[in-house]
C-alpha cells in the first residue's frame, strides 16, 4: 500500500514531483566539450544577495575505460530566509538515459528540499519531489506505474547520495568536515531506499590527472551498502574523481576546478 502524506504536505510536494527540469540540452558522449555550467553565473561572484559560486564543472563518466556519458553541475551557496545553504543542480546522460536533479540544503549538507527527473529516450520515466518537514523528509513520486510516497528520519548530518549522481559526493564531504572516519544516513529517494555510509580518508596526499593537469589530492573510501566508491577531492573539497570498482564506472572532471 502506497503511504499517504497528509493533504497539505502532498500539494507541497506535487509542484517539485512535476516540474520538468531541464533535460533539453545535449550532453553527447562524444569527444569531450568545454563544460556548460547549469544555470550558472557568468565566471564571477555575484553580490552577497545573490548566489556564490562554490563549484561549477563537468564529468566525463567512462565505463571499463571506455567513455560512456557526462554530468554536469554547479554547486553555489544561496543562503535564505528559510534556511537554505547550499543547491545542487546536474544534469547527467548515460547512453539514452538522462537525468536532472535539484537540491536544497542547509549548512550540513541535510536536505531541505530536491526534485529529480529521468528520462529513458522522450519517454519520462520518473518524476520526484521531496520537502524536509518536522525532522523528516517527505517524498513524492511518480512513473509509469503509478504514484508512491515515503518518509524518512532525518538524523543530523543525514544526505542525499543517488547511485546516478556522481556530484553530490561533495555532501559526504561537507557532512564529514573535519573528520578522517565518520558516518552518515544517506537517502537515495529515487531507488526509495535508505542507508548507513562510513566515509574514511585512505590517503591525505595523492594526485589526480585532470585535462592533463597532475592536481594534489585528497582520497576517500566510501563504503556504501557493499557498493564501495573512491573519490578524490582537493584542497576545497571539490571532488575531482570518483570510481565505482564493482561497476566499472569512473568519473573524472573534465578542467581543473577555478
Amino acid at each position: 500500500m502506497v503511504p499517504r502524506l497528509p493533504p497539505a504536505l502532498a500539494r507541497r510536494l506535487w509542484p517539485l514531483a512535476m516540474t520538468g527540469l531541464s533535460l533539453t540540452a545535449p550532453l553527447g558522449v562524444g569527444a569531450p566539450a568545454a563544460p556548460r555550467a547549469i544555470d550558472a553565473d557568468r565566471g564571477a561572484f555575484r553580490a552577497a544577495s545573490q548566489p556564490d559560486r562554490v563549484d561549477v564543472g563537468s564529468f566525463t563518466i567512462l565505463r571499463e575505460g571506455a567513455r560512456v556519458g557526462r554530468e554536469q553541475f554547479s554547486l553555489r551557496h544561496v543562503g535564505s530566509a528559510e534556511g537554505v545553504a547550499f543547491e545542487l543542480r546536474a544534469e547527467s546522460a548515460i547512453g539514452d538515459r538522462r537525468l536532472a536533479t535539484r537540491l536544497e540544503t542547509d549548512s550540513a549538507g541535510t536536505p531541505l528540499r530536491y526534485s529529480a527527473e529521468v528520462r529513458e529516450g522522450t519517454a519520462v520515466v520518473l518524476r520526484l519531489g521531496g520537502q524536509r518537514t518536522r525532522g523528516r523528509f517527505a517524498t513524492l513520486a511518480r512513473t509509469d506505474r503509478g504514484e508512491a510516497a515515503r518518509e524518512y528520519l532525518l538524523p543530523a548530518g543525514a544526505v542525499v547520495l543517488e547511485t546516478e549522481a556522481f556530484h553530490q559526493a561533495a555532501q559526504l564531504l561537507l557532512a564529514g568536515r573535519g573528520r578522517s572516519d565518520f558516518q552518515v544516513r544517506a537517502l537515495a529517494p529515487m531507488e526509495n531506499r535508505e542507508r548507513d555510509i562510513r566515509v574514511t580518508l585512505d590517503a591525505a596526499t595523492d594526485t589526480v590527472t585532470v585535462a592533463g593537469v597532475r592536481l594534489a589530492a585528497t582520497r576517500w573510501v566510501v563504503d556504501d551498502a557493499g557498493d564501495r566508491r573512491v573519490l578524490w577531492s582537493d584542497a576545497d573539497g571539490r571532488v575531482l574523481r570518483v570510481t565505482v570498482p564493482a561497476r566499472g564506472l569512473d568519473a573524472i572532471r573534465d578542467d581543473v576546478p577555478r
